[in-house]
């Protein structure tokens, strides 16, 4: 009898402090839920257009490529899939652009040409790594003796291709995919540079706006002749500006698409307009929400990013989303 009465207290008590260590589970994990949901997760944003990313593309290295736009080159491939675009003329009034890549990677981008030192400066601010096809005796001595992150085709054969459907030499292209390997390979693995800031959208309301020299829904820059004259219209239901070459959409030819931004700033320098000289700072328009802002570009070196400051010295957000960056002449005209 008294063996079945200890018996049963040790199972009460073994019943007991089961009980007891379930409970405390249970506690443990409501303790830990509440933690968790007092901690915000974190968020991660491209480096060139401010939108949320996954972490890992967040790190990603800045890919930039030296796009023709010759008329034999249109229409370009992959060109909309850039974060930022840089557009100048190179030579003979013949605009080129310098696009950087960073979430938004296209299969296929070209047709690919050769770098020129204005975007050389520009592109090595943001610390990125570039593809192109030779370049001028300048900017390749120069891309040299900064040990820019090259990633020519006359060294690095293997990402570059010839379409055969077009005629050299307007027929480089290259897989992003290699270059992807090829920025591996080379340890392009990070690219550190100011972070860009942003602000949200805030559309002009036209029918509530008292100053009209604010706005702006059609812009129009002469690089030089009609055939490289660009036009940005805006749409005030996507908020962005559409992009039109010589007249036309301009197209891009992996999406079938006219290529749009949500930023279009306007660079006025100094120099040539086959070689703008784009250290040191001038006058610049900031055209986004259908408004335009007067503004002052700075880049000190070519180490340091392209920077806009307002009146008072306070650099200017862009907003979340991609950009276009016209480099003209300072005596160009733009008309909005």
């Amino acid at each position: 009898m008294m063996r079945q009465i200890l018996k049963h207290k040790k199972k009460l008590i073994a019943g007991g402090i089961l009980v007891v260590l379930v409970l405390a589970a249970l506690v443990f994990i409501v303790i830990n839920k509440q933690e968790e949901t007092k901690q915000p997760t974190q968020k991660y944003y491209s480096q060139l257009t401010g939108r949320e990313v996954a972490q890992d593309v967040s790190e990603r290295p800045i890919l930039g490529v030296m796009l023709e736009n010759s008329k034999a080159a249109r229409p370009q491939t992959g060109l909309d899939s850039a974060g930022i675009v840089f557009e100048a003329v190179t030579e003979g009034g013949i605009t080129r652009y310098l696009a950087l890549y960073q979430e938004n990677t296209p299969e296929i981008i070209g047709p690919v040409r050769s770098l020129r030192t204005h975007f050389l400066n520009w592109l090595m601010g943001f610390d990125a790594s570039v593809a192109h096809v030779g370049g001028s005796g300048e900017a390749l001595q120069l891309a040299d003796q900064r040990n820019a992150k090259s990633l020519s085709q006359f060294k690095y054969a293997e990402p570059y291709y010839r379409d055969n459907s077009r005629a050299s030499p307007h027929n480089m292209y290259t897989q992003t995919r290699d270059l992807r390997e090829l920025q591996n390979e080379l340890d392009h693995q990070t690219s550190q540079f100011a972070e860009i800031p942003r602000r949200e959208a805030s559309p002009i309301n036209n029918e509530q706006s008292q100053d009209k020299s604010q706005q702006a829904s059609e812009i129009e820059i002469n690089f030089s002749s009609a055939l490289y004259r660009a036009e940005f219209r805006y749409d005030p239901a996507s908020n962005s500006y559409t992009r039109y070459l010589s007249g036309e959409p301009h197209i891009d030819k992996a999406t079938d698409k006219p290529i749009t931004v949500k930023n279009l700033v306007v660079i006025k320098a100094k120099g040539l307009s086959a070689g703008l000289d784009v250290i040191g700072s001038g006058e610049a328009l900031i055209f986004n929400d259908g408004k335009v802002e007067k503004v002052r570009w700075q880049q000190n070196d070519f180490q340091k990013r392209i920077k806009f400051f307002d009146d008072n010295n306070n650099e200017v957000a862009l907003l979340r989303g991609d950009s276009w960056f016209a480099g003209v002449g300072s005596d160009r005209p733009v008309k909005f």
